[in-house]
């Protein structure tokens, strides 16, 4: 019963299902989180998902308690490395090859490389560089000068009717 169990953990970690992976959580006995092996696999994921630790995350597949957990450690780590591969995008204009398959937890250059074609990210194979699109979102700017005056204005109104 407890491996099913521990799969149903680890497939709604896989698709984010986080509110319904702590519900699940709450139905089991206490003594079966703290030493059952297909139960403390998906919780130490999740602990390591929550702190952001997906380097932990990355090595714990080599550790899953069957063979079976392997299928959603792998969409797991799709789902990890699309949420990193939209903040990069947002937060770099470009990375290097090596950080890039780094950060995306990719073990080989093609894996990278098809990656990259799959969000269209332009590949300079002279520069070893991915340079992620442009868009009006990511260009936005921080606008705090035009902020500083609305609230000096503010300030100045407040002080003007007390």
């Amino acid at each position: 019963m407890y491996p099913l169990v521990g799969l149903n953990l680890l497939r709604l970690l896989s698709e984010n299902l986080i509110a319904d992976f702590h519900t699940t959580l709450e139905r089991i006995d206490l003594a079966q989180l703290q030493s059952n092996p297909y139960i403390v696999h998906p919780v130490k994921l999740e602990q390591a998902l929550m702190e952001g630790s997906y380097k932990k995350v990355w090595q714990a597949r080599a550790e899953v308690p069957t063979p079976e957990y392997l299928f959603f450690m792998d969409i797991l780590m799709a789902t990890i490395r699309n949420e990193v591969a939209s903040c990069a995008e947002k937060s770099y204009s470009s990375l290097p090859f090596d950080d890039a398959k780094s950060v995306l937890f990719f073990t080989s250059m093609d894996e990278l490389l098809r990656f990259a074609q799959e969000r269209r990210w332009a590949v300079s194979p002279s520069e070893k560089r991915i340079t992620f699109p442009s868009t009006a979102e990511n260009t936005r700017m921080f606008q705090g000068e035009t902020i500083m005056k609305q609230t000096l204005a503010y300030a100045r109104e407040l002080e003007r009717i007390v």
